[in-house]
């Protein structure tokens, strides 16, 4: 029978010392634990610090103005150019003239959020409305339903413009909803961006860590014994996380598909195709992070930069065309954003390869990219 020991505070302190020793000798932990939280809290900071702005529109004003005569004198205005005007100052859109048909090609395409049109006789119905006759002025709205946020954003902006002209009531929005004319729910509209997320955080970290104990537990300096290459070793890594992150994908998209019933308006093929290439980015990313983590601890540091960096760069919180443009350049540095894009014209645009061909380029080319790096600074021997 095993004797009971009292509870010992200088044993509980040995402890503690011992783990805050142990840490304090590794500096690349502190600098990690200095480093990434200082890191996340500039870019949140920075990213939600700022209003949704610099979306792209296109308006096509059709109106051909109206003339009041009382007796002698005459008054000819054109609300549609004043409304025009307002918008143009209203640094919440970006705006562009063109026909209201190229327009809405430029919402299917993803260049604008919205095509606008005033019709020809808008000045002339909110005149005879003015004067007391009961009719509308009708404005044709072909706007991306994808995203509430900018959703709503374009149209407060049109809303303040046209109360800025000649204050509320009179004009009725005729909404038009693009990509099949669907007013996606709250759930339809997350699905995409929680998929990239998902894979992101899961894959990376699980491939750190998988990774990472093969040298804390012995078995990498086993290894350097064997007629093993460094690129040998690397593929078979690859390998064998890859079957994992098709696990983890199909694990993913069953949760988001079957069991929350996002929608999905395109090729399901093409949607496991893009989730599969994308899980095997972050893998080969893992791998390539692996050659500079000495311990887990140091490994699992990693993910929250990476994955934190890319919910805020993305878009996924806050539409990229609303950064600055040095900021928008480096989100094209981030390869969620083109994730993002990716399961989003799939899900919800009903894209084909067509549309999405950039996307699939640029996202095979980064991992491409990320597993040549793990190649170039894989280590061969303990000593390097």
């Amino acid at each position: 029978m095993s004797k009971t020991r009292n509870f010992s505070p200088s044993r509980v302190i040995a402890v503690t010392w011992r783990v805050l020793t142990q840490i304090r000798r590794d500096r690349r932990t502190i600098a990690l634990m200095i480093f990434i939280p200082a890191l996340i809290m500039l870019i949140f900071g920075f990213v939600l610090g700022g209003q949704t702005k610099n979306l792209p529109i296109m308006v096509d004003n059709q109106d051909a103005g109206y003339t009041v005569h009382a007796g002698q004198n005459s008054t000819s205005f054109n609300f549609g150019n004043e409304v025009l005007s307002s918008l143009q100052s209203d640094d919440r859109v970006k705006l562009s003239q063109g026909s209201f048909d190229s327009g809405k090609t430029g919402v299917d395409n993803g260049t604008y959020y919205a095509a606008i049109a005033f019709p020809a006789n808008f000045s002339e119905v909110l005149a005879l409305r003015n004067a007391g006759q009961s009719i509308d002025a009708p404005v044709t709205v072909y706007i991306d339903g994808s995203n509430p946020t900018i959703e709503a954003t374009v149209l407060a902006a049109l809303q303040s413009s046209l109360q800025n002209t000649f204050g509320s009531g009179g004009v009725v929005l005729s909404e038009q909803f693009a990509f099949g004319g669907i007013q996606f729910s709250s759930l339809d509209i997350s699905i995409p961006a929680v998929i990239s997320l998902v894979l992101t955080q899961t894959v990376l970290l699980v491939s750190l860590i998988v990774i990472v104990r093969e040298t804390t537990s012995g078995v990498l300096s086993r290894l350097y014994a064997t007629p093993l290459s460094a690129f040998e070793r690397l593929l078979g890594y690859s390998i064998a996380l890859l079957l994992l992150g098709l696990a983890m994908t199909g694990i993913v998209l069953f949760m988001g598909l079957g069991i929350f019933g996002a929608i999905v308006q395109g090729s399901f093929a093409l949607l496991l195709l893009g989730a599969v290439l994308y899980a095997s980015l972050n893998i080969f990313l893992a791998v390539f992070l692996s050659n500079f983590a000495r311990n887990e601890l140091q490994a699992v540091q990693m993910v929250p930069l990476i994955t934190l960096t890319s919910m805020a760069l993305s878009g996924m919180l806050i539409p990229v065309d609303s950064f600055p443009s040095w900021v928008q350049t480096l989100a094209r540095f981030i390869p969620m954003y083109y994730a993002n894009k990716l399961f989003e014209g799939i899900m919800l645009k009903g894209y084909g390869i067509g549309n999405l061909a950039q996307q699939f380029t640029i996202l095979s080319g980064i991992a491409a990219l990320f597993f040549v790096l793990a190649v170039m600074t894989v280590k061969d021997k303990m000593a390097d």
